[in-house]
C-alpha cells in the first residue's frame, strides 16, 4: 500500500498547496531557464561581460523589492484611509448628536421651569386675590364706630379668607396680620390631616374686656396705632370641618412656639410683594411663603399683611415625575445653597437641631448624586452663582458615571433660587457610545486584517518555492515514518508468528508426552497426580499464548469470525458439563437456564461463542468457593418483542439500557432490513463469589487489568480473559458489562447478535406432559438447580415434589404410594410417576446405600427412576444400578434438556440412555456395551489407515506416531517436505503411466508440518498438487502446525491443504478430521 493510500487527506492538501505555489514556481523556472540560456550564450560567444549578469540579478532584486514596497504602501494606505474615514465620521456624528442632546436637555430643562413658574404664579394669584378682598372689606369698615362693627369686620375677613383657603387644597396656610397685632390664619396640618383656625386675643386692648356693642371708638378706631405698644396677645386654635369651615371642637390656647409662619409688616418694608423660605415642625419639607401688603384707602399706609404658604413637597413630586424615566436628578436650592426640593422623595431636606428643624445645605445631602452635583456646581461657580450665569456641561463625572448638568434660575423677590438638572450620559448617548466603540473596534480589526492579509499576500508571493521545499521535506518524513510504522507492524506480526511456532512446538511435545504417560496403567496414584498437574500447567501456558494471540488479532484488526451453523444449546450445555467437574470439587453448583424460546440452531462462530462463556465461567470459578454459578439465556427477535414468559428472573429494568442503545444505533431497523432472522440473544453469568468493586467494573475489561493486584498471586491469571471477551462480544455486535447484584457475587450481562438459518423453521419446544398425567419427584442436591427445574415444571403444569435429603425422599414416597392413596389414583386415572434421584443423596461412605436401593426397589413397578450421577461415581455403583434395573442414568449437572430426554425416554419406553458431559448426544446402553466389546476385541478407530507424517521435530514425531499407532494407524515418518514429495512421487508417476499398483494408494492421508528445513510444508503441498494435476488421484493433506494465526489457516487452505490442525495435538479433533477426510475419500 502506498503512502497516498494511507494519507489521502494529506496528499490532497499537498496537491492544493502545490497548485497554489505552481505560478511562482513556473515564473521562477522561466527566469532560471532564461538566465541559464543567456549564460550559455554569453559564455559561448564570450561577448557579454560579467557585469550583465550582475545587472540581471540586480533587476530581479529590484522588481522583488518594488513589489514588496508597493504591497507595503498599499496596506498602509488602506489602513490610513480606514482610520481617516472613521475619524471624520466620528467628528460629524458627534457634533450632530451633541446638538440633538442639547436640544433634548433644554426641553427637559424648560419643563420644570414652566411647571414651577405655574405653581408660583398660582400662589401669587391667590395672594393677590386675598389682598384685593381684604382691601375691599377693610376699607368698608375703615370707620367703625364701635366694637360690634369691628367684630363684624373680623368675621367677614374670616369668611373671605376661609373661602379662598378652602378652594385651594394645595395651600399649607393662609394668614392676615393687622397693624394692631391681631392675626387671623387657617392652617392644614399634614401630619394629622386636620384643618385649624388660629387667631390671637389682645390683653390690653378693649376687645378683651366686656364691652358695649354701641360703645363709641376713638377717632382712629381699630386702626389706631397709638395703642399698639400696650398690647400683648394670647393665641388660640380651634379645629374646623375641612369642607364647611365650621367649628368642630373647642378652642385651645397654644404657646407661641407652635405657631405657623405668619407674614408681618417687616417682610414687606417697601410695600412690595416678597418671597421667603420658612421651616415648620408640622412638615418635613421647607415652605415657600409669599407676602403682600394691604393698603389703606389712600394707598399711603399698610393696614395689614397677607401671607400664603405652600409646601415645596409638591415641587419635589413634579421633579420626580420629570426624571423618573431616565434615572436623573433635579434639585432646587437657594442662592446660598440651601436644599429646598429634590426629585428623590426619600432624601431628607431638613436637619434636626436643638432649636427645631433647620434647612440643609445641598453639599451635605444624603443623596450622593445631589451631593456630588452640588459640589461640582459650587466649584464651577466659585461660590454663590450669579443670577445671569447658567451652566451646561456634558462631561461631569458624578460617582462612577458621567452626567449632563444643566442649571436654571427662578429670580423671586428677595428669594433667588437655583435649579440643577443631572441626567446620566448613557440615557442620551449610551447606545451611540456603544455603537461608536463597536465601530471603532471593527475598523481597527479591519485595518489589522488588511495589514495581516497584505503581509500574508507578500509572504505567499515571495515564499512559494520555500513552501514547496518544506512540503517535500515533510512528505519525505511522512514516507519515512510510514516505512518505520509498517516495519514495526511487520516485526510485531513476525515476532508473534515466530513466538507462536517456537512456543507451540515444545508445548505440543510436552502435552503429547504427558498424554501418553497418562495412558500408562502402571503409574502409581502419586505419579499420575504429578503428571496431571504438569499437564494442567502446560495447558495454562498454552491458554496464555492463545490469549496473547487473540489480543494481537483484535489490536491489528485481523480477528475474523467464522459463519457456520451450530447448536447453541448443545455447545453451552457441554461447556457447563465440562466445568461442572471442577466446580463439584469446590462444592459449587453449576447451572444453565436457557429459555424455551432460544433458537436451537444459529449461525456464527461457535468456537468464539464457546470461548466467551468459557472465560466468563472460569473467571467465576476462580473467585467462587461456595454457592452457585448460573448461566441464563433468552432471546428476542428484532421485529417482535414478546414479553410474556420471557424472564425467569425480573431483569427487565436491567436490560433497558441495552435496548435503548440498540434503538439509538438503529440496529433494529438496519438489521431487520438486511436479515429478518437476526436474533438478539441475552445472557447472564452470575456467581456467588467475592464480587468486583464497583469502581473496577469498567477497568476489568482492559488488557492486563485485574480488580485486585493480589489476584494474580492468589488465583493466577494475566488479566486478558475479560478483555478478549469484550472484544469478541463487540465483534458480534453486542455489549457486556458488570451490573449491580443483590447479595454477594458478580453478575455479568451481555447480548449477542446472531442469525438463524432461514431454511430451518424456528419452533419453540412445548411439551404436553399434562396429557399423560405426569408427576415428578425431584430428589436433588443443591438449591438453585431444583428451584429452576421446579419453576419450569410449574409453568408446564406438571405436579412435582422436591426433596433435598434421603429422609425427606422416603417420606414423600411413602405418602405418594400409600395403598389408600394409590388405590384412589388407580380408580380415577392412571398417573405416570417419574422419580429423579441425585446419587449424592445415598450414603456412599458405607454399605447403607445398598439398603437404600432395596427400599427404592419396592417402587419399581409403580414409577420410573432416573439417576443423576457424579463424574467420580464408581463403576461398582453403576454396575449395581444396572443390575437392579436402573438403566436410566445421566451425568450431572441436571438441566432442562437432560430432564426432557429422561421424561421422553421413560414415557416412550425406549432403550434407556446414559448422558455424558461435553454436550454429547444420548448413547444407548447396548451400543456402549458393544463399543466396549469392540475395544476388547482390538478393533480401533484408525485401524488399517496408512498415514504419512512430515515433521522435523523428533519429539513431535514420536508423540504423533505413538498417538496414531495407539488408535491402529500405520505411520511413516519423514523429516522434511522434500522427503514427503519424494515418498509420494513414485505413486503419482505410476498413476500417470497407467500402471496398476497392488495397493490403491501408498498412503491414505498426509499430516504435513508447515515449517521444516529444505522444503517447508507449503512448497511441499504445492509440489504434490502440481504432480496430481495430470492424474485422477487426490491425497488428503492436513496441516499440523504451531502457527495459530487466522492468516496461517487461510494460507494453508490456499496452497491446497484439505484441513488445518494446530499444535499441541488435540487427539479427538485429529481423529475426527482424519476420519472425515478418509471416509469421504473412500
Amino acid at each position: 500500500m502506498t503512502h497516498k493510500e494511507h494519507h489521502p487527506n494529506y496528499i490532497h492538501h499537498f496537491d492544493q498547496t502545490t497548485q497554489m505555489a505552481s505560478a511562482p514556481r513556473r515564473i521562477f523556472n522561466k527566469i532560471s531557464s532564461t538566465l541559464t540560456s543567456s549564460r550559455i550564450n554569453h559564455s559561448s560567444g564570450r561577448t557579454s561581460p560579467r557585469g550583465n549578469i550582475n545587472q540581471e540579478k540586480f533587476r530581479c532584486y529590484s522588481v522583488c523589492v518594488a513589489r514588496l514596497a508597493i504591497m507595503a504602501m498599499l496596506a498602509i494606505l488602506i489602513g490610513l484611509l480606514t482610520l481617516l474615514t472613521w475619524h471624520f465620521t466620528k467628528v460629524y456624528t458627534r457634533t450632530s448628536l451633541n446638538a440633538l442632546a442639547f436640544g433634548l436637555r433644554y426641553e427637559l430643562l424648560q419643563r420644570p421651569m414652566l411647571r414651577m413658574w405655574k405653581i408660583l404664579n398660582s400662589t401669587v394669584e391667590i395672594t393677590t386675590s386675598q389682598v384685593k378682598l381684604s382691601e375691599y372689606v377693610i376699607r368698608k369698615y375703615s370707620k367703625a364706630e364701635n366694637q360690634a362693627q369691628q367684630v363684624e369686620l373680623y368675621e367677614v375677613m374670616r369668611d373671605v379668607t376661609w373661602a379662598l383657603f378652602a378652594s385651594h387644597k394645595a395651600l399649607n396656610s393662609m394668614s392676615i396680620k393687622y397693624r394692631n397685632g391681631f392675626v387671623q390664619a387657617f392652617h392644614r396640618d399634614l401630619r394629622d390631616k386636620n384643618t385649624y383656625y388660629i387667631y390671637s386675643n389682645l390683653y390690653n386692648y378693649t376687645m378683651v374686656e366686656p364691652y358695649d356693642v354701641n360703645q363709641s371708638l376713638p377717632h382712629q378706631g381699630w386702626n389706631d396705632q397709638t395703642i399698639h405698644g400696650n398690647i400683648s396677645a394670647i393665641w388660640y386654635r380651634e379645629p374646623l370641618d375641612p369642607d364647611t369651615g365650621r367649628k368642630t371642637g373647642k378652642q385651645k390656647e397654644i404657646p407661641p412656639d407652635e405657631l405657623m409662619n405668619i407674614a408681618g409688616i417687616s417682610q414687606v418694608p417697601d410695600g412690595a410683594a416678597s418671597w421667603h423660605i420658612a421651616v415648620s415642625k408640622f412638615t418635613s419639607s421647607p415652605l415657600l411663603s409669599a407676602a403682600l401688603p394691604v393698603l389703606d384707602e389712600g394707598g399711603g399706609s399698610i393696614v395689614a399683611v397677607v401671607g400664603v404658604t405652600t409646601a415645596l413637597y409638591s415641587v419635589g413630586q413634579l421633579m420626580k415625575e420629570l426624571v423618573e424615566l431616565h434615572d436623573g436628578h433635579i434639585y432646587l436650592t437657594s442662592q446660598e445653597g440651601w436644599l429646598l426640593a429634590t426629585s428623590n422623595s426619600s432624601t431628607p431636606l431638613l436637619r434636626n437641631s436643638p432649636s427645631g428643624p433647620t434647612l440643609m445645605m445641598a453639599v451635605d445631602s444624603e443623596d450622593e448624586i445631589i451631593k456630588s452635583g452640588a459640589k461640582w456646581v459650587e466649584k464651577a461657580y466659585g461660590g454663590q452663582p450669579p443670577v445671569t450665569r447658567k451652566v451646561h456641561t456634558a462631561a461631569a463625572r458624578l460617582g462612577h458615571q458621567r452626567y449632563y448638568i444643566d442649571s436654571f434660575f427662578l429670580n423671586l423677590t428677595r428669594l433667588p433660587m437655583v435649579g440643577v438638572l443631572c441626567i446620566p450620559r448613557k440615557y442620551i448617548m449610551g447606545k451611540v457610545d456603544a455603537r461608536a466603540f463597536k465601530t471603532l473596534m471593527i475598523l481597527i480589526s479591519a485595518s489589522v486584517c488588511v495589514l495581516v492579509v497584505g503581509c500574508i499576500c507578500i509572504f505567499i508571493l515571495t515564499n512559494g518555492v520555500s513552501k514547496e521545499m518544506k512540503l517535500r521535506a515533510e512528505l519525505i518524513s511522512h514516507y519515512d515514518a510510514r516505512r518505520k510504522a509498517e516495519a514495526s507492524s511487520n516485526f510485531k506480526s513476525q515476532f508473534l508468528a515466530n513466538m507462536s511456532h517456537e512456543l507451540r512446538t515444545p508445548m505440543a511435545a510436552v502435552i503429547g508426552l504427558l498424554d501418553i504417560l497418562l495412558c500408562d496403567e502402571c503409574l502409581t496414584n502419586e505419579q499420575r497426580a504429578t503428571i496431571t498437574q504438569i499437564r494442567r500447567c502446560s495447558t495454562a501456558l498454552l491458554r496464555l499464548l492463545n490469549n496473547i494471540l487473540d489480543i494481537s488479532k483484535v489490536e491489528s484488526g485481523k480477528l475474523v469470525l467464522e459463519e457456520a451453523e451450530f447448536d447453541l444449546g448443545r455447545e453451552l450445555e457441554g461447556l457447563v458439563d465440562m466445568f461442572s467437574v471442577q466446580c463439584k470439587n469446590h462444592n459449587v453448583e453449576t447451572i444453565i437456564d436457557l429459555s424455551d424460546d432460544m433458537p436451537k440452531v444459529v449461525r456464527g462462530d461457535s468456537g468464539r461463542v464457546v470461548q466467551i462463556f468459557a472465560n466468563l465461567i472460569s473467571n467465576s470459578i476462580k473467585f467462587t468457593t461456595s454457592g452457585y454459578i448460573i448461566v441464563r439465556g433468552w432471546s428476542e427477535n428484532f421485529k417482535s418483542f414478546n414479553e410474556n414468559e420471557k424472564f425467569y428472573v425480573d431483569q427487565k429494568a436491567l436490560w433497558s439500557a441495552f435496548q435503548k442503545r440498540l434503538k439509538k444505533q438503529g440496529l433494529h431497523e438496519k438489521t431487520c432490513s438486511k436479515n429478518d432472522d437476526t436474533m438478539i440473544l441475552y445472557f447472564e453469568v452470575e456467581d456467588t463469589g467475592c464480587g468486583i468493586d464497583p469502581s473496577k467494573w469498567e477497568s476489568v475489561f482492559e488488557s492486563f487489568e485485574q480488580a485486585d493486584p493480589s489476584t494474580t498471586r492468589l488465583h493466577g491469571g494475566t488479566g486478558l480473559g475479560l478483555c478478549i471477551v469484550r472484544s469478541l462480544v463487540n465483534k458480534m455486535g453486542g455489549e457486556i458489562r458488570v451490573v449491580k447484584k443483590n447479595g454477594s457475587g458478580t453478575l455479568m450481562q451481555l447480548y449477542l447478535l446472531l442469525s438463524t438459518p432461514s431454511d430451518i423453521p424456528r419452533e419453540t419446544y412445548k411439551p404436553k406432559f399434562s396429557e399423560i398425567n405426569l408427576k415428578i419427584v425431584l430428589a436433588l442436591n443443591g438449591t438453585m438447580c431444583p428451584t429452576i427445574l421446579s419453576q419450569w415444571l410449574l409453568k408446564l403444569g406438571v405436579p412435582k415434589w422436591e426433596a433435598n435429603e434421603w429422609n425427606e425422599l422416603t417420606h414423600i414416597l411413602q405418602q405418594l404410594f400409600n395403598p389408600t392413596n394409590f388405590s384412589q389414583n388407580i380408580s380415577s386415572k392412571v398417573d405416570f410417576f417419574l422419580i429423579v434421584i441425585d446419587i449424592g443423596l445415598l450414603n456412599l461412605s458405607t454399605d447403607i446405600w445398598k439398603e437404600q436401593l432395596n427400599f427404592l426397589h419396592k417402587f419399581n413397578k409403580r414409577a420410573k427412576f432416573g439417576w443423576v450421577l457424579n463424574h467420580d461415581t464408581s463403576n461398582t455403583i453403576k454396575i449395581e444400578l444396572r443390575r437392579r434395573g436402573y438403566l436410566l442414568m445421566v451425568s450431572g449437572p441436571l438441566y432442562k434438556s437432560k430432564l426432557i430426554q429422561i421424561i421422553e425416554t421413560a414415557i416412550n419406553e425406549t432403550p434407556p440412555l446414559t448422558f455424558f458431559p461435553n454436550g454429547g448426544d444420548k448413547i444407548e446402553v447396548h451400543e456402549e456395551i458393544r463399543d466396549e466389546e469392540k475395544g476388547k476385541n482390538g478393533k480401533k478407530c484408525l485401524e488399517g489407515l496408512r498415514i504419512l507424517l512430515a515433521e522435523d521435530t523428533p519429539v513431535l514425531q514420536r508423540v504423533a506416531t505413538m498417538m496414531l499407532e495407539q488408535m491402529g494407524a500405520i505411520v511413516v515418518v519423514v523429516g522434511d517436505g522434500a522427503q514427503a514429495v519424494e515418498a509420494l512421487d513414485i505413486f503419482i508417476h505410476g498413476v500417470k503411466k497407467g500402471k496398476k499398483c497392488i495397493e490403491s494408494t501408498p498412503y491414505d492421508l498426509v499430516l504435513m508440518d508447515c515449517q521444516m528445513p529444505k522444503m517447508d510444508g507449503y512448497e511441499a503441498t504445492k509440489a504434490i498438487r502440481r504432480a496430481e494435476m495430470e492424474s485422477e488421484s487426490h491425497i488428503p493433506i492436513v496441516a499440523l502446525t504451531a502457527h495459530a494465526m487466522s492468516s496461517d489457516e487461510a494460507k494453508c487452505l490456499e496452497v491446497g491443504m484439505d484441513a488445518y490442525l494446530t499444535k499441541p495435538i488435540d487427539c479427538k479433533l485429529m481423529v475426527s478430521t482424519i476420519l472425515s477426510l478418509t471416509k469421504s475419500r473412500a
